[in-house]
């Protein structure tokens, strides 16, 4: 059924990609909403949590705007990379994959700035970015289905493609519920009881989607001229990147936390020898 209205888009199904961009507008704002009210009405309350009853509006305030900060330095980082391949050329931007993924590797800085700049946790503010950018990811990833875009190899039974008039493998859908999953996974953590931003989401997301894109892109042939390698190109380079960060940041953030339960554990008193 979808093929079918896929095949009937005779503009390319443009409309219908802006229109899962804006879904997943939508679906940033919830995620983001639901964390704040969350932070509210789960809060610890502890000298470790991100925010007090005493200033619950400001910060809440200050959590849209990290969150906005982290959704639309992303996609500048990526537009820049473009421009960048095209020679800072306007009129060749659109001759080269625009990938919001492009801009990942960089928000555990962003998330770093923004706690410096708002004066809060790291953690939280890696909380806010992770959940906005993977918000609006995981509708619009979906939506370069409508538009034709970011398709696999071609198959018999795969979704239509209204660029190569063939049906082709979904790669982009296969992403779509790959951060869906990540989703998923990070909001189980943050429902938990007791649950205080650690520092750890950010990271999960980097790590997990940097090997899972990384593996699904293997896929992909709409990128076929930027090929470095059998099927590889410059994207598995960023996934690469991407993972390593991710779990760099992991590694460091479990060892510290080790190294903190370590030094709050009660010392046993030195036994002096008895003399007979």
């Amino acid at each position: 059924m979808i093929n079918e209205f896929l095949r009937s888009q005779p503009d390319g199904g443009i409309p219908n990609y802006n229109l899962m961009g804006t879904i997943g507008t939508g679906i940033m704002y919830l995620l983001v909403i639901f964390y704040l009210v969350w932070m509210w009405v789960k809060n610890a309350y502890s000298d470790q949590a991100p925010f007090s009853t005493k200033d619950k509006i400001f910060s809440t305030l200050k959590g849209v705007v990290i969150a906005g900060l982290g959704f639309y330095s992303v996609g500048f980082f990526q537009t820049f990379l473009v421009w960048y391949r095209v020679g800072f050329d306007p009129a060749l931007y659109n001759s080269q994959p625009a990938n919001l993924a492009l801009g990942f590797t960089l928000l555990p800085l962003l998330a770093w700035l923004c706690a410096m700049t708002f004066n809060t946790s790291v953690g939280y503010a890696g909380d806010l970015i992770a959940l906005a950018v993977l918000g609006y990811h995981v509708a619009g990833r979906s939506g370069c289905l409508f538009g034709g875009c970011c398709y696999g190899f071609p198959c018999e039974w795969g979704w239509y493609s209204t660029d190569t008039g063939a049906n082709q493998f979904p790669t982009s859908l296969v992403e779509s519920l790959l951060t869906l999953g990540i989703i998923i996974f990070l909001l189980i953590r943050i429902c938990r009881k007791g649950y205080i931003p650690d520092g750890k989401n950010l990271p999960y997301f980097l790590l997990i989607y940097g090997i899972g894109r990384f593996f699904t892109e293997t896929t992909r042939e709409s990128t076929k001229e930027m090929w470095l390698i059998w099927r590889f190109s410059d994207i598995h380079i960023h996934m690469i990147l991407m993972a390593l960060v991710g779990g760099l940041l992991l590694y460091r953030n479990i060892r510290k936390e080790k190294a903190t339960v370590a030094s709050e554990e009660p010392q046993l008193p030195e036994l002096k020898a008895q003399r007979h």
